[in-house]
């Protein structure tokens, strides 16, 4: 009984520190993204968050420990825009702050190994070096989440190729950037996210083949995603399974989102 009792108690300290590291991914990740468009970030009682109004793919704010601040992701934030806020613990007191819970949602874990980057069939995968890739990067993402495209560097601005945590995939077919992803490797883990495919390409294995590529930028390490409800099948055939789950609270635009509930 007692080995039985230390190795639940094992699983629940790994599961544990894999969170804390997965939102400090996460929040490392919006980081550099948001800080290279010229946004300001900060940290405030266990929070990341941006005070700012940003592009509508960003969390504004990011738990990144148990009992982080409720007030500080409430009053810190903008409140001229709708907002979404992550919530790794589940444990943010929002509501009174005019946020609404818009789901739970589950976080995946691939364990350390090897990672089979063979060629798919008519795929040529290419890691994104300069503005043009990602531009072009930022356009085919942009389709494969049903977004209408955006300028140029809405969402991804160049200063971020030479960070050497970050790694841009794009998938190509007969000369067309058909797929996506990106990896960002901090605080121990391997994120992968912008994992996309134009609508006309799905069900070939190619989202499959990008994010064997992302998972590549350190097979070492363990990998980390939020998968759709869609792509979830996806990640297990790739080795991910559930480790976690994390809830995501919105705030639509108001003069009266701060405003407390009577």
């Amino acid at each position: 009984m007692g080995s039985t009792v230390d190795a639940m108690t094992s699983d629940s300290r790994r599961t544990a520190a894999l969170a804390v590291a997965t939102a400090a991914n996460l929040a490392g990740w919006h980081d550099l993204m948001l800080r290279s468009l010229g946004h300001a970030t900060e940290h405030e009682a266990g929070l990341w968050l941006t005070p700012e109004r940003v592009p509508h793919i960003f969390f504004s704010a990011i738990a990144m420990r148990p009992d982080a601040s409720s007030e500080a992701c409430s009053t810190r934030t903008d409140t001229s825009s709708w907002i979404a806020a992550c919530d790794p613990w589940s444990d943010l007191a929002l509501s009174g702050g005019g946020f609404l819970v818009e789901g739970d949602h589950p976080w995946m874990v691939r364990q350390p190994g090897a990672v089979d980057v063979a060629a798919t069939l008519g795929l040529e995968v290419q890691r994104v070096l300069d503005a043009d890739g990602l531009a072009d990067f930022e356009q085919a993402s942009a389709i494969g989440f049903g977004s209408a495209p955006q300028p140029p560097f809405t969402w991804h601005a160049p200063s971020v190729l030479a960070d050497p945590r970050l790694h841009i995939w794009r998938g190509r077919f007969d000369g067309r950037t058909v797929s996506t992803s990106m990896s960002f490797v901090a605080a121990g883990v391997v994120g992968v996210y912008s994992v996309s495919t134009l609508p006309e390409y799905r069900h070939r294995g190619y989202a499959a083949a990008l994010t064997r590529a992302a998972i590549s930028a350190d097979p070492s390490l363990p990998s980390v995603l939020q998968p759709s409800s869609m792509a979830e099948p996806l990640y297990r055939q790739l080795g991910y399974a559930r480790f976690t789950s994390f809830r995501t609270w919105v705030r639509p635009a108001g003069p009266d989102t701060n405003r407390s509930t009577p």
